[in-house]
């Protein structure tokens, strides 16, 4: 039977406690503790440092959201929504829902009467003024959650390796990932082309948390890491430039630094740029989520979902051209490539 309008209402004003629920069972890896061993309330109590009553009522919620069911013995038992908040299954959620309910992400939602009233996050999220990654320089752990999380959200429909076979990458000797985080979209371009070599760019302490590679695995013998800040200086000399997800997260400003740093890097003739964005012209990114990510992009870190005439202006004032755009199936993303001009 299909929800009231005043079912469908109520949930939307109380989502906010759905949220958080989820979060507390993720930060406490809840679901890690359960698929240790037969565990119950009290146990998992002493195994969080919990409050015995406050974890119960937590608990009680999260069974009725279906992460788990409790036995004739009082044994909680993970369900196939609960499964996906262990840290060690493919298709974990877990960060994901960390970082949702993480003070930084989560309170500025709170201000967002005074964010429509001045047009701006500036003063009520702490990620507006520098970004993300800079806010998180000094919390490692909160960065690599944050990291861990958004290669959670692109593994939901394996981007990476679509991404991979999408274009004859072959074409590029040497490409370099401009923000590439835990590296996996240029791991997976390098496995399906073995002919190219490449190099992760990254902040120090992101490039310092990146698993060690074997050399004598083909893959990662042709890959190397540099570290510095795309606000400053991009490496040159690249015949590729991939940036997946940069764009979306900075203001116009810093937008423009970002590309300009990087035209000028691109000594290369035929050099490519090549951006994986969200489209706000997609059918998909303008429904409920594309319209809600947008919000939260300009809440949090003064972003937005742009168009692709938007995208050709910004890169046009960046000394760049528009080459082509595609469409990134099976996800709600473009490629854009461009040239300088």
């Amino acid at each position: 039977m299909p929800e009231s309008p005043k079912q469908t209402l109520f949930r939307y004003i109380y989502g906010n406690w759905f949220t958080m629920v989820v979060f507390v069972y993720a930060e406490l890896g809840i679901a890690d503790h359960i698929e240790a061993g037969a565990v119950t309330t009290d146990i998992l109590a002493t195994k969080t440092g919990s409050d015995l009553q406050a974890l119960a009522r937590v608990l009680e919620c999260a069974r009725v959201l279906d992460l788990h069911t409790v036995n004739t013995k009082g044994e909680l038992q993970l369900t196939a929504t609960g499964e996906l908040l262990r840290s060690d299954v493919p298709a974990s959620l877990r960060a994901a829902a960390r970082l949702n309910g993480a003070d930084f992400r989560y309170h500025p939602w709170g201000e967002l009467l005074a964010y429509v009233r001045t047009g701006s996050g500036q003063g009520l999220s702490p990620t507006w003024e520098h970004g993300t990654i800079p806010y998180l320089h000094d919390k490692p752990d909160s960065l690599e959650m944050f990291e861990a999380a958004m290669s959670q959200l692109a593994m939901l429909v394996d981007e990476d390796r679509i991404i991979a076979a999408l274009l004859d990458w072959g074409r590029f000797p040497t490409i370099v990932d401009i923000g590439s985080g835990n590296g996996t979209l240029l791991e997976a371009i390098l496995v399906t082309h073995p002919d190219i070599c490449g190099t992760l760019f990254d902040v120090p302490e992101v490039i310092a948390k990146l698993p060690q590679r074997n050399l004598s695995d083909p893959p990662h013998s042709r890959l190397q890491t540099i570290s510095g800040n795309f606000f400053e200086q991009v490496p040159d000399g690249f015949d590729a430039y991939l940036m997946k997800n940069i764009i979306h997260n900075h203001p116009e400003t810093r937008c423009l630094q970002i590309l300009r740093n990087i035209a000028n890097s691109m000594t290369c003739r035929e050099a490519r740029l090549f951006l994986f964005e969200f489209d706000r012209q997609n059918a998909d990114a303008t429904g409920a989520l594309g319209c809600l990510t947008d919000l939260n992009l300009n809440l949090l870190v003064g972003g937005s979902v742009r168009s692709i005439d938007a995208y050709r202006a910004l890169l046009n004032d960046a000394g760049l051209r528009l080459v082509s755009v595609t469409d990134i199936p099976g996800t709600e993303r473009i490629m854009i490539e461009a040239a300088v001009s």
